[in-house]
């Protein structure tokens, strides 16, 4: 399922049944929320600030009326949390440069496109995927190939094949970083 079609699932379960719909929305959020806040915050401070998130969304069975409103509540969340732990904690110098707009949106983009690469991974042929996904998680080609029993040649040749199904997949994305 595409992370839009997942977004709007997750929309329409919160409205007819929130424990799904919250659920579904922990899954989906969590790790990239955690990650954001982990760029501002460090790793220490951010499972704290988006579970304090989740939280609130729970105690207060807040739901959304679309797509937008659910990010831009998620986003607008993370970014006040982060801002109340380096407050909290008086990390000043920390807390002007996150104050900063650029900073937070560099933060946001760079996991959105994140979410679009493991969707777009997620679409490839079995092999090309699993070559690509042990390739991220920093295996070498020699280890690749022993895990999959191939030679070093074919998992280039699906290294190879992936990244060019990839950029078909991502061209917009190109326009992004350009």
């Amino acid at each position: 399922m595409s992370q839009a079609h997942q977004d709007e699932w997750i929309i329409t379960q919160l409205t007819t049944n929130f424990d799904e719909g919250f659920r579904l929305m922990f899954l989906a959020y969590y790790a990239p929320l955690k990650r954001i806040a982990g760029k501002i915050v460090g790793s220490g401070f951010a499972e704290d600030a988006v579970q304090d998130i989740f939280t609130k969304i729970w105690s207060n069975k807040v739901c959304f009326d679309n797509v937008n409103s659910l990010k831009s509540y998620l986003y607008t969340s993370i970014q006040n949390q982060c801002l109340n732990v380096l407050r909290k904690n008086g990390l000043l110098e920390n807390y002007k440069e996150a104050l900063q707009n650029e900073y937070w949106e560099e933060a946001i983009l760079d996991e959105e496109v994140f979410m679009r690469l493991y969707e777009a991974i997620d679409l490839l042929p079995e092999h090309y995927r699993e070559a690509m996904i042990k390739t991220l998680q920093g295996e070498s080609i020699a280890k690749i190939a022993s895990s999959m029993n191939a030679t070093e040649d074919t998992i280039k040749a699906y290294k190879r094949r992936a990244k060019q199904l990839l950029k078909k997949q991502l061209c917009d994305l190109s326009l992004i970083y350009k």
